[in-house]
């Protein structure tokens, strides 16, 4: 089943790369680059309290190739932050990393066929920090992510709907879900779903990924991508990941981010402050204040 998903995979890539030699339409291609920073200086500060600064930077650029036959759209996201509070050592807030190509030959305006492959992971080693038994006051940091651990791809094949730029959902009956822990230490834990000792777990089941961009303001935009993963094997067990993302521009330069991330994996367990391991819902959200640049906007 695998070695069927991995051959319709490449020569649908095959077919794609042929078929944009095939017209003279050109490419559509958007880059910026964000950074954001905020600092908080005490000196005798009879309320308490802590020092504190926190630095950050979001990367994002697409480029897409819109023809009477298909749409084909490739997206980078990259964001990284951290924050030192007191004395401290700098800690990671914000690490992503999101690949995405989305294909979709058309039937008619709204429906087409479908394929699309996702790679998510992050740049640095991430760690939960806990209380060290040996000096009160000081905690040891104990690492429990890595860069490609864990690392999710996902591969989906299907049928798609679209209106406009508004509003779009797939759903994908041959989709597959591969789970990658590349660090020998977590992999020998069994970390994020994998027998333990090995580096790779693959699913093969159903998806259907959503996804919404409205213009709400004149400089309010709003977006949200909403995903459910079953595997055929445990029907029923849904993972999920719902992403929001809502933009204020303030002008030409600045502008105000906050997004959330909505997190449900049947395959990990999380430590509560017990130590026990459970399943539970993993949620962050993320507010940005700071200087954003447009890198290139083309149709070259």
């Amino acid at each position: 089943m695998k070695k069927t998903l991995l051959i319709c995979f490449t020569l649908l890539v095959s077919y794609t790369v042929q078929s944009q030699t095939a017209d003279s339409v050109k490419w559509e291609r958007k880059g910026s680059l964000g950074f954001t920073f905020a600092n908080v200086g005490l000196s005798n500060w009879a309320g308490g309290g802590e020092s504190s600064v926190s630095l950050g930077t979001i990367f994002n650029t697409t480029a897409t190739k819109n023809t009477a036959l298909y749409t084909w759209k490739n997206q980078v996201d990259f964001a990284l932050g951290g924050a030192k509070l007191g004395d401290r050592e700098f800690r990671k807030t914000d690490d992503n990393i999101i690949l995405s190509s989305q294909y979709k030959r058309k039937i008619n305006e709204n429906f087409g066929y479908s394929a699309s492959s996702i790679l998510r992971t992050q740049l640095l080693e991430g760690n939960n920090y806990v209380a060290d038994p040996l000096n009160p006051g000081e905690q040891l940091a104990e690492k429990i992510s890595n860069f490609m651990a864990p690392g999710y791809l996902s591969v989906n094949l299907g049928m798609e709907y679209s209106s406009g730029d508004i509003f779009t959902v797939s759903f994908s009956p041959a989709a597959g879900k591969f789970t990658f822990v590349m660090d020998d230490q977590l992999s020998a834990a069994g970390a994020y779903g994998v027998a333990p000792g090995d580096n790779v777990r693959a699913e093969f089941g159903a998806n259907i990924l959503t996804s919404l961009n409205l213009k709400l303001m004149e400089n309010i935009a709003f977006q949200s991508k909403l995903n459910f993963f079953t595997a055929y094997d445990s029907f029923g067990n849904v993972d999920t990941n719902w992403e929001t993302l809502l933009v204020m521009k303030i002008n030409k330069w600045f502008n105000a981010t906050f997004g959330t991330q909505l997190i449900y994996d049947d395959d990990i367990l999380i430590k509560g402050a017990d130590g026990n391991l459970s399943r539970e819902i993993q949620f962050k959200h993320v507010l940005n204040l700071g200087v954003n640049f447009k890198l290139f906007e083309t149709g070259n």
